[in-house]
């Protein structure tokens, strides 16, 4: 078998792979998912990652479509050399078979955060989000709000 069709093989078997890995997922595990891939995104400083996952139609109350969320996401880069995210989801409710309401709550640091006992030591700042998804191919967010938390309520 030569180079180029083990290679062909392989990306096949991937493909094939994540497929049926990825029809196997309860739309529970899609969002789960999804939160993962914005952490990793976050926490990686990747703002055009983190604006992948946002729809294009996005608007909170602030007033601000996708491109603010993405110049918010490289300022808060440029200002924090090392970003580790802590996420605890309460709720996901869906509204529809397309449509999910996510609550979670997310500690930041500059530090690796090993479990909510070291947040405090760490001087972590931790937010409650109300996220509004919408499932097109894949999972976007369409609506967010976000306040200030604190660490009980990553408990």
């Amino acid at each position: 078998m030569t180079k180029r069709s083990l290679i062909y093989l392989l990306t096949v078997l991937m493909m094939t792979l994540q497929a049926c890995s990825d029809s196997e997922m309860s739309p529970e595990d899609e969002i789960r998912q999804y939160i993962e891939s914005g952490v990793e995104a976050a926490e990686a400083r990747s703002a055009s990652d983190l604006a992948d996952l946002i729809h294009s139609s996005y608007r909170d109350p602030r007033g601000y479509g996708r491109t603010q969320i993405e110049k918010l996401a490289k300022l808060y880069f440029f200002r924090h050399r090392n970003i580790h995210l802590f996420t605890k989801i309460n709720e996901i409710d869906f509204l529809s078979p397309g449509e999910a309401q996510v609550t979670l709550h997310v500690a930041m640091a500059g530090n690796v955060i090993s479990d909510a006992s070291v947040l405090a030591s760490l001087r972590a700042r931790i937010y409650r989000f109300e996220l509004l998804l919408v499932k097109d191919e894949t999972w976007l967010l369409q609506q967010a709000q976000w306040q200030p938390a604190g660490v009980g309520d990553m408990e």
